[in-house]
């Protein structure tokens, strides 16, 4: 059923119903292959080479397809989604092993503070860039935006741990669903 969400293109001049069409296959599935996708990653990581030949091939095929614009038909979009997310994990797994990109592992690790605070700086930034006209390109404004949008989530953020504000970042006590984790606790030597 969700994969007939996608595929049949639904258009009902509401945003958010003809969104959660597009994308509810991708979503579901996430969920329901979860083991396949930790699978992926772990065989990526451990055969790097391999990964790599696949990422070629996949980036070769999907530029064929879509240059020809064959990945617009519907099941074929829905191969190259899934394709897609697979080529994700499988460079997210070979950037896990660079030790040159943990900047990328801590915005993984801290996604939910980049998640609550990424408004307000991409905003800003995006106004400021629209309006003024230095950089006529959509694309580089786009990349700039992202980039104010993470960095300036991580500022606010560190701003609000140096003055004491951590509940804006952290759940509160009444909307947790499993008991909270706690930390390690040294304990003394016998």
């Amino acid at each position: 059923m969700a994969a007939a969400l996608e595929t049949a293109r639904i258009t009902t001049g509401w945003t958010v119903i003809d969104e959660f069409c597009a994308r509810f296959v991708y979503f579901y599935s996430g969920y329901l292959f979860a083991p396949y996708v930790f699978a992926l990653s772990d065989r990526a990581r451990s055969h790097p080479a391999l990964a790599l030949a696949a990422l070629a091939t996949w980036a070769l095929v999907n530029a064929g397809l879509v240059a020809s614009g064959a990945s617009e038909w519907a099941i074929v979009s829905l191969v190259l989604g899934f394709a897609g997310a697979c080529a994700i994990i499988a460079t997210g797994a070979l950037l896990a092993r660079a030790q040159w990109l943990n900047f990328l592992r801590f915005c993984g690790e801290h996604s939910i503070v980049i998640y609550l605070a990424f408004f307000l700086p991409m905003a800003a930034t995006r106004t400021l860039l629209l309006r003024t006209g230095v950089i006529p390109d959509i694309g580089t404004v786009s990349l700039l935006v992202t980039i104010a949008g993470v960095l300036g989530a991580l500022a606010i953020w560190q701003a609000a741990l140096r003055l004491n504000a951590r509940f804006l970042f952290e759940r509160p006590d009444a909307f947790w669903i499993a008991p909270r984790k706690t930390g390690a606790v040294l304990q003394a030597a016998e």
